[in-house]
């Protein structure tokens, strides 16, 4: 389920490039709880990080990257948004971060064993460059995290109108379950567990073939 029509490439450039969520390099909204929550949160993929080469897509203000940087991860975040990029980078300066689109992240030819995406997906036009990214990057045998609304939850509303979810252009792309584990099928990725939500939202690890 999508936003039609999805919004100009510059509309989505000029949202996110300097103004998302009013960070700066001194300020991240939430940012001590969000970073105790990746702290926690991180502890989840311990086989997937320890000694790994790992990459965080939408990284925001760098907390997960931290997160997995302190369990001993190679990790390198991404994201388009400069001035959460600028946050990271004034407050995490151990750890690498690029601002710039998935494409362009592309030609580093850069390979990792496990790539952690949440709260992504729903904001890009459509899945296409998101799943060629993670072609070109993933290595067989390697995991995907991946974290986004999920609009066939039983606790999503009966009219998705009226979800908060629903938030364009902030939001543009949504999936259930049984449409986001078929877009990772087709293109190469196995369910490997499924972590549940209480809340309306994926919470799914895949697995590369090898």
């Amino acid at each position: 389920m999508f936003v039609s029509p999805f919004p100009s490439a510059e509309t989505l450039r000029t949202f996110y490039r300097t103004n998302y969520r009013q960070a700066s390099a001194t300020f991240y909204p939430k940012a001590s709880s969000r970073r105790r929550r990746a702290v926690w949160r991180s502890l989840a993929f311990l086989p997937q990080v320890v000694g790994k080469d790992v990459l965080e897509i939408g990284c925001g203000g760098g907390f997960m990257v931290e997160a997995f940087k302190r369990l001993g991860a190679r990790v390198i975040g991404l994201d388009i948004s400069q001035n959460s990029i600028d946050y990271a980078r004034a407050h995490f300066g151990h750890c690498t971060f690029y601002c710039e689109t998935m494409q362009e992240f592309r030609q580093r030819g850069l390979q990792f064993d496990f790539v952690f995406t949440s709260e992504v997906m729903e904001h890009l036009p459509g899945p296409t460059d998101f799943m060629q990214t993670l072609e070109a990057v993933v290595r067989p045998g390697g995991f995907v995290y991946a974290s986004a609304p999920d609009y066939s939850h039983p606790r999503a509303p009966s009219d998705l109108i009226l979800w908060d979810a629903m938030c364009p252009p902030e939001h543009l792309l949504f999936f259930s379950s049984d449409t986001l584990i078929r877009l990772f099928t087709d293109h190469g990725f196995t369910l490997y567990r499924n972590f549940g939500s209480k809340t309306p939202a994926h919470s799914m690890l895949f697995r590369r073939s090898a």
